[in-house]
């Protein structure tokens, strides 16, 4: 009877140990893999086709929206080349690597602690045999992610948010219906449409040192951290995350008549914003509502200017 405890303990950690290679096969995969594909991209009605090509050697990516308006996103190392219409950076989050290689970094630093990893079964997905890997949160104020690594290198090949509250329905899904792993894509593939487009963006964030931020948020919720902040003539910007989750945090002048306080949702994305003296404060990320309400009831003045 001692020795069933024991083994059960063993194997739990044997497969922990084993959910973290995996994680770190998807790291290796993420910053050595080239491949070209196309993606389907779910998020609650509406439902997006993209195509990409990236290339790992010269940090080049480009991915075009083959749905409604015509957007291109190309990335060059740290610079954006944005053609079309919408928000640069949400578009760009329709690519596996736009977020998950900070993950995996967070991860390695022992950033995940809200955070259970657990294999799950081997599946299918675009012709590839793949590994299950759950990102399960442990409270009700992150989401949860699944994860289906290709076997051989570890690039995701689907990735499923899950709101692990609501019988871990799923928020937004990701999948490659086509897939080529290992292949360059061609030079032309790489490179934007519109050669001259002058849309340029900086994937660059400023440190959690800069001065002059004014506010801060107390009582943040277990595992998120202060990652970035910034202030400029428009107000100050704050990014908090727990390695997976983030939540941006503005507080701007008013500019002209106060607001009334609003609460609003966009798939998985909430968002608040109110009054706070004379200043708007605007709290927005892809967490559950009662996080967005936990940050803004935190907002205080630092240092008062």
């Amino acid at each position: 009877m001692l020795g069933l405890p024991l083994a059960l303990t063993i194997t739990g950690s044997a497969f922990a140990g084993e959910a973290d290679q995996w994680l770190e096969r998807m790291a290796d995969a993420l910053s050595q893999t080239d491949y070209q594909g196309t993606l389907v991209y779910l998020d609650g009605s509406r439902m997006e086709t993209l195509k990409v090509y990236r290339s790992a050697q010269d940090s080049r990516e480009r991915l075009v929206v083959l749905t409604g308006a015509h957007r291109e996103i190309v990335r060059d190392g740290d610079t954006l080349i944005c053609i079309g219409a919408g928000d640069p950076t949400v578009a760009y989050e329709g690519s596996p690597l736009a977020r998950w290689e900070e993950t995996v970094n967070a991860a390695q630093s022992g950033m995940l602690s809200e955070y259970e990893l657990v294999l799950g079964d081997s599946e299918r997905v675009a012709g590839y045999d793949t590994q299950v890997l759950a990102l399960r949160p442990h409270d009700a104020l992150r989401y949860g992610y699944r994860l289906w690594l290709e076997s051989e290198t570890g690039l995701p090949l689907r990735i499923v948010l899950e709101d692990g509250d609501n019988g871990k329905q799923p928020l937004e899904q990701l999948m490659f219906t086509e897939v080529q792993v290992g292949v360059t894509p061609a030079a032309g593939d790489l490179r934007p449409s519109i050669p001259d487009f002058n849309r340029h963006y900086s994937l660059g964030s400023p440190t959690a040192g800069a001065v002059d931020v004014a506010w801060s948020v107390k009582n943040v919720p277990a595992g998120f951290v202060l990652r970035s902040q910034r202030h400029t003539d428009a107000g100050d910007h704050l990014v908090y995350s727990d390695g997976l989750a983030s939540v941006s945090v503005y507080v701007e002048p008013h500019a002209g008549k106060a607001q009334k306080s609003s609460a609003s949702r966009a798939g998985a994305v909430h968002a608040r914003a109110f009054a706070l003296g004379d200043r708007r404060v605007f709290v927005i990320g892809k967490v559950p509502a009662a996080t967005i309400e936990r940050f803004a009831r935190g907002v205080v003045a630092a240092d008062p200017r």
